[in-house]
């Protein structure tokens, strides 16, 4: 997450400054604080099906902490919140990556997307755009140019794709055939990126894995 200016990035309320905090949360001890975590991913970093500047990164590091064990023992939300209390978080995250990745507009051919992102001879007002948006101007929202901007996430998002896989692909092993089953439907959903290779189900834990995903 150090490696990222947060600070410069958007989702779907506002600059996404607050977003590490949250991420942090998903493995801290305060399980208020997970839950409002995993709200944020839910309802902020995705929004109704779009994906913002922050959900790239956001998703990187979410993937990245698949591989915590901590991901395995705690539960999404405190047990009164009802929703993800039986399930444990790293199969809500799977199935954060799962939504995140629907939204990457697989339909989309990557060029009509490249033209979305980066229309010619527009760079100044789609910056001003941006500073717009970081500056909390609802206006900035109705900007065509906001769009451009949301296709570049889309792009980076795609090229996010192979770390996705990777660190996804490693959960059809997991003990919990909730795991299995939700890695299997994300992993589903990431080879319908363009340019995505889906990794081959060879072993009897990943063959079990996507019949529990079907």
């Amino acid at each position: 997450m150090a490696e990222v200016d947060w600070s410069r990035l958007f989702h779907a309320y506002g600059p996404a400054s607050d977003t590490p905090g949250h991420l942090r949360a998903l493995v801290g001890d305060d399980a208020a604080a997970r839950a409002r975590a995993v709200d944020h991913l839910f309802g902020a970093v995705i929004h109704q099906g779009t994906i913002w500047t922050v959900t790239p990164p956001a998703a990187l590091v979410v993937a990245g902490l698949l591989a915590d064990p901590r991901t395995a023992g705690l539960g999404a939300a405190p047990a009164e919140r009802g929703a993800f209390e039986a399930a444990p978080l790293r199969a809500v995250l799977l199935g954060f990556l799962c939504e995140v990745t629907e939204a990457s507009a697989p339909q989309v051919p990557e060029g009509e997307l490249r033209a979305a992102a980066f229309p010619w001879g527009r760079e100044a007002e789609i910056a001003a755009t941006l500073e717009a948006i970081l500056a909390e101007d609802g206006d900035a929202w109705d900007d065509e140019l906001a769009d451009a901007l949301v296709a570049r996430a889309v792009l980076d998002l795609r090229a996010a794709v192979p770390a996705l896989v990777g660190a996804v692909t490693a959960c059809l092993d997991d003990d919990s055939a909730r795991v299995r089953s939700a890695a299997a439907g994300t992993l589903a959903a990431l080879a319908t990126v363009p340019g995505a290779v889906a990794p081959p189900v060879s072993s009897p834990a990943r063959e079990r894995a996507a019949r529990e995903g079907r």
